[in-house]
């Protein structure tokens, strides 16, 4: 049973066999327990046992009814009904002969409960898994609520969606929970990790979900496909634009797979814009997707049926504008040959961005940068990319340009281009791959307009793939929620965003929250510094999860990245930073 600020009516039910039962009786259960809302709500517990192993209920609260025989032998179901919970959480353990099963329900009130933000797909059984990492970036403990809504393709169409859920960082569970919403209850500056689990049967569940909080917590998703262990880790998206923008690249045999979801409980029609990479617009008048309150779709943008053929083999950009009076997510996934790597694609929000920092780039040794660059402004904007060392001086990579022609190439320490309104802008640095190491570094772009994008990292040797959005926050605090267990190490870098030489604090907690290490990190004027986590600086992070964080010095900016490397897996994905 899971610690709760508010109190937990700890009444237990027991299912257990007779007291005469035999040796040769065994007893299981279909799953480790479920959730309810505050609502309450109809569930069952399906029972195996042999033929002719009793077994009984005994021990109701009041606040769970049966709605079937207390008794049965053998295989059978137990149904009940859980009643409308106008108080705070509570909890119940069940047993059968050892076997634990949990009922717990979402408090009536929450004070202080807010909505924090959401994620545009999930994607659970027949392969998928998707892991939610929640972090408090508080002093003070918060409940989180999650919540999950499907898609009208799943079985149970539109609206809650049941998952089968795991904790990784509690106890080992016999089986696990099913919820479609949940509360838990997270101390100061800890991490909660919430895996979808279960029989990896068909059909695929997909939808969105929903992040509420009683204090400041932040998060992510890491969407893992068990066949080609690929993974690709999705930002909580906690921002509220006016449109979302998705840069696609159909050419050479690259997909883009795109969700929608929309937070609202009104029903939305969402209105899309497809543009070239030229800014051109490419989609009909009048181009809109609907969807139902708190629904979700999902599909291939160039698909002939379900997406926008018209994008087939182009570059460019979809906007989705959200409508008035409600608020949408939006996110892609890049599919990349020869082995269907996979990638997020972050949403660039019309949002007033205007340039930013990336905190790494790789070129040579098999690595290769790209960077995308949107105007997602209605006129022209002047853009200055510019790349340095890790001592902050003037970097000279190799460029090229995939969009002029067969790709112009040069040398140089920065690009200075004008961007058409709605255009696209690719640049690609990939040094030759005999270089006996990496060229590494960081990058700043300026412009007078609105412009963001992102940065692919990309390893040419087998084309695995990781992409980071460009820094445009300037918080007071980034922190990365690692995972250093098994055979997953982190990458970390950091880089400066000023004129002058910044000192910057560093605290790195295990997953409790308990501080296990200070640092101080020093940066020269724009310098950059990368590492690996737990080998490389801050051995106490060997073999565990937890989090680390970087303090904005005073006066300055910084960027902060990860990098997740799942080393039996041959795969690499990036871990965006949390604003504090």
């Amino acid at each position: 049973m899971h610690v709760r600020q508010y109190a937990l009516f700890a009444l237990a039910i027991v299912i257990c066999g007779g007291v005469t039962a035999s040796a040769q009786c065994s007893y299981g259960l279909n799953a480790g327990g479920q959730a309810f809302t505050p609502a309450g709500g109809n569930g069952s517990i399906a029972i195996t046992a042999p033929q002719g192993c009793a077994w009984n209920v005994t021990g109701i609260p009041g606040w769970v009814t049966l709605t079937s025989s207390a008794t049965g032998s053998g295989n059978g179901t137990v149904t009940y009904l859980v009643a409308v919970n106008a108080g705070g959480d509570r909890s119940s353990a069940i047993a059968l002969a050892g076997v634990s099963f949990t009922l717990e329900q979402e408090a009536g009130t929450l004070p202080g409960l807010a909505f924090i933000g959401s994620l545009a797909h999930l994607a659970a059984a027949e392969n998928w898994t998707t892991a939610f990492t929640i972090v408090n970036k508080d002093t003070i403990s918060a409940i989180a609520r999650l919540s999950f809504s499907g898609d009208a393709i799943d079985p149970s169409g539109n609206g809650a969606l049941t998952l089968p859920l795991a904790f990784p960082l509690q106890p080992a569970a016999a089986s696990p929970m099913l919820a479609a919403s949940l509360d838990r209850t997270v101390t100061p500056n800890a991490t909660l990790i919430v895996d979808t689990a279960g029989a990896q049967v068909s059909p695929v569940l997909v939808g969105s979900a929903q992040l509420m909080a009683t204090g400041s917590v932040d998060g992510l998703a890491i969407f893992h496909q068990i066949a080609t262990k690929q993974e690709a880790v999705v930002p909580l998206e906690t921002r509220s634009a006016r449109s979302y923008l998705l840069a696609f690249d159909n050419t050479g045999g690259l997909t883009l797979g795109v969700a929608v979801a929309n937070i609202s409980a009104q029903t939305a029609s969402i209105p899309v814009i497809i543009r070239s990479d030229d800014g051109t617009v490419i989609s009909a008048p009048g181009t809109a997707i609907s969807l139902a309150g708190n629904g979700h779709t999902s599909f291939g943008l160039a698909d002939p049926v379900l997406g926008f053929p018209v994008t087939a083999d182009r570059r460019g950009t979809i906007e989705f504008d959200t409508p008035a009076g409600g608020r949408i997510s939006v996110l892609g996934l890049r599919f990349t040959p020869p082995n269907n790597a996979l990638t997020t694609i972050p949403a660039i929000a019309n949002v007033g961005t205007n340039g930013g920092a990336i905190a790494h780039l790789a070129t040579g040794n098999g690595w290769q940068t790209t960077f995308v660059l949107v105007n997602v402004g209605a006129i022209a904007a002047q853009v200055n990319l510019n790349f340095f060392d890790d001592n902050g001086s003037p970097l000279s990579l190799p460029l090229s340009f995939p969009q002029s022609g067969g790709g112009s190439a040069t040398v140089a320490p920065t690009v200075n281009r004008l961007i058409p309104a709605g255009a696209t802008l690719i640049v690609e640095s990939a040094a030759p791959q005999s270089d006996p190491a990496p060229t590494v570094g960081s990058a700043q772009l300026a412009t007078n307009g609105n412009v963001g994008g992102f940065v692919i990292f990309r390893y040419n040797l087998d084309g695995q793939e990781a992409v980071v959005p460009i820094e445009n926050r300037n918080a007071n605090a980034y922190i990365l929620a690692f995972d250093n267990t098994g055979d997953i190490s982190t990458g970390v870098a950091i880089n400066s965003v000023a004129t002058q030489v910044v000192n910057v604090p560093v605290t790195v907690r295990d997953a409790t929250g308990a501080r296990i290490a200070t640092d101080t990190i020093t940066l020269a004027p724009n310098g950059h510094l990368s590492f690996t986590l737990g080998s490389g600086k801050y051995p106490a992070t060997a073999g565990i999860r937890g989090t680390i964080e970087f303090d904005t010095p005073a006066n300055a900016q910084i960027g902060v990245l990860g990098i997740r490397i799942p080393a039996a897996a041959h795969t690499f994905t990036t871990l965006p930073a949390l604003a504090k």
